[in-house]
């Protein structure tokens, strides 16, 4: 995977998470919905994060 394409799935990954959260904590309704857009705008920010630290250390 080169450094590019690396950073820009890493970006759009956190953003997803992100949003994901957001319409957890705020309109998605019942909490078995709210508790599974909760835990996986987490994991995807989580692998965004990681995703952006490794992609300094791709080959191009």
């Amino acid at each position: 995977m080169s450094k590019v394409k690396g950073f820009s799935i890493s970006i759009v990954s956190f953003l997803l998470g992100f949003i994901l959260n957001g319409l957890a904590w705020t309109i998605l309704p019942g909490p078995s919905l709210n508790t599974i857009a909760l835990v996986s705008g987490l994991l995807l920010m989580l692998i965004g994060g990681c995703l952006f630290i490794a992609s300094f250390f791709f080959k191009d």
